[in-house]
């Protein structure tokens, strides 16, 4: 039991510490607005939610995923690159830290800056709901009214907010495992948007995949386990794919360090 919470305190610790580091530097301050406006941006100008005529997030969740694959690599670029970069690994190294302990603690710390950039954009489905609220609503509070009376599907959201977190943790789990795996931040980026990108798209072009691998490459699709979520649907084997690949993300990121450690 003393091991398990000594481990437990470390993880807190390091988290504790990348967090700092992100809010002590412009990146947080930087990334995570650039994030908002462009989900905003794109959102309004290609599916334009308000000529619609119908209350839906399904654009919006769109963009808020497509642009996670951009804004998630961003931040996990530094996580293990900057720390080879500067040395300060060989003092990391010296402490009391497994590299479970390590890689976890520096995983969360960016999660949790991936769910306050996902949590900025919940402006979007208040303002739809909001709006959507005819003029011929029963009377009575406001906001009883955009509960019963607005068009916004709310399980709808709450699921595709649940869907983006969980393509936000496997799209982490990729971008902590290419940090690892070199001391280039710039070369940690495109391995993160690399890997993330194509299994993104792939499901998107379902329609071009020859007719025997569509079975696979569903399987393989971070845009397809995402989108089933976005419509409401939560199936268990999408929430455990997104949890597999950011489990893989950290065995892979462990292994790094160890065989760097034995170097």
């Amino acid at each position: 039991m003393g091991l398990h919470a000594a481990a437990v305190r470390n993880v807190l610790a390091i988290t504790r510490r990348e967090l700092g580091a992100y809010f002590d530097s412009p990146l947080a301050y930087f990334a995570v607005p650039v994030y908002v406006l462009l989900v905003g941006g794109f959102a309004l100008w290609f599916d334009d939610v308000f000529s619609a005529g119908v209350a839906s997030m399904r654009g919006v969740m769109f963009w808020n995923a497509l642009f996670l694959v951009l804004f998630v690599p961003s931040i996990t670029m530094r996580l293990f690159s900057d720390e080879y970069r500067t040395g300060s690994i060989e003092i990391l190294s010296t402490l009391p830290l497994r590299e479970q302990e390590l890689v976890l603690g520096k995983f969360f710390a960016a999660l949790a800056l991936v769910g306050v950039g996902v949590a900025a954009t919940f402006g979007y489905p208040i303002t739809l709901a909001v709006l959507s609220v005819p003029e011929n609503a029963p009377p009575g509070p406001f906001l009883l009214q955009i509960v019963n009376s607005a068009g916004l599907d709310p399980g709808e959201v709450i699921c595709g907010y649940l869907g983006l977190l969980l393509l936000g943790a496997a799209i982490t789990g990729i971008g902590t495992a290419t940090s690892a795996l070199t001391n280039s931040q710039i070369v940690a980026f495109l391995g993160s948007l690399l890997l993330s990108l194509f299994p993104f798209l792939l499901g998107m072009f379902l329609d071009k995949v020859p007719a025997p691998l569509v079975g696979l490459a569903q399987t393989l699709s971070l845009n397809y386990h995402f989108s089933n979520l976005a419509r409401g649907v939560v199936d268990l084997r999408d929430v455990l794919f997104c949890l597999s690949v950011a489990a893989l993300g950290l065995h892979v990121a462990i292994y790094a360090l160890q065989r760097r450690r034995l170097a």
